[in-house]
């Protein structure tokens, strides 16, 4: 019995995953500077930001940020901003 419900424990876990992870890119989306071409980075921030608790369902826009040590993505047809910073070695999202 315990087996069984940790399997069932296990794929709830992954459906969860998945569903999180669940996003489009725009027609059109501006993703440039470090991250234009490198999806593998677009990807971990959309986890990243639902991870916060955060809406990001397409990705507008994404960049690495100039002066700073991060990133800026956009969501949901420019209607969310978060800002994605290292601060003394632990990574935060801030919307703006």
């Amino acid at each position: 019995m315990k087996k069984f419900i940790l399997a069932v424990a296990v794929v709830l876990m992954m459906m969860m995953v998945v569903a999180a992870s669940a996003y489009t890119i725009e027609k059109g989306a501006q993703i440039y500077g470090a991250v234009e071409g490198r999806m593998d980075i677009v990807d971990t921030l959309v986890k990243f930001v639902k991870g916060y608790g955060y809406k990001c369902d397409s990705v507008s826009s994404a960049s690495d940020n100039v002066f700073s040590k991060g990133y800026t993505l956009k969501c949901n047809n420019y209607n969310y901003t978060y800002k994605i910073l290292d601060k003394g070695g632990k990574w935060s999202v801030t919307v703006d």
